[in-house]
């Protein structure tokens, strides 16, 4: 049903592979974005941007000062990956909202899916051992140890986030499902 209305099963496979691609590139412009911007709340100094062109999952990096109170170098932390979730809620709630074409709705669900991932796959992967992004990326859990920086316990941050998780594809499939 889906994929007659976006143009067949090849156009709706171009129009996935797009967004994802897409999605990643901006999840991660915004993740960085997120952990400069609330260090320069804390009145931390920016001190270098520098962007590697490739696909390479670090293409971007920013360069600051971490704050100097421990709760705040916390924040810093979650900051990236919370900004990336909030990304992800926004863009399927204008889905809900709007109801725009096909193509926009399918594009715009998928890069939403993308930055929501961002903070379960931050957050769980380097639990197991595993690098957070599958293949590249680092091997420790950035939003947990930010919560736990913050004074917020394991248990209860990976529940909220599982429970984050639930809502979230919820919302995503309500949005596909009125939308259809």
């Amino acid at each position: 049903m889906l994929t007659k209305s976006c143009g067949g099963l090849m156009g709706t496979l171009v129009l996935l592979l797009v967004s994802v691609t897409v999605g990643m590139l901006v999840c991660k412009v915004v993740h960085e974005f997120g952990h400069a911007l609330t260090a320069l709340v804390f009145g931390s100094k920016i001190e270098s941007v520098s962007v590697n062109v490739s696909l390479k999952p670090g293409f971007i990096h920013i360069t600051y000062q971490e704050p100097a109170v421990t709760w705040q170098r916390g924040l810093t932390a979650l900051m990236g990956t919370i900004s990336t979730t909030a990304l992800g809620y926004g863009l399927v709630f204008v889905v809900l909202l709007v109801r725009p074409a096909c193509w926009l709705r399918l594009g715009m669900l998928s890069i939403s899916c993308v930055c929501a991932w961002d903070m379960f796959l931050y957050a769980t992967l380097p639990l197991f051992g595993l690098r957070r992004g599958l293949i590249a990326g680092g091997r420790h859990a950035e939003p947990v140890c930010g919560a736990e920086m913050m004074g917020i316990p394991r248990w209860l941050f990976l529940f909220g986030l599982v429970i984050g998780f639930v809502l979230f594809h919820t919302l995503l499939y309500y949005s596909l499902r009125r939308n259809s």
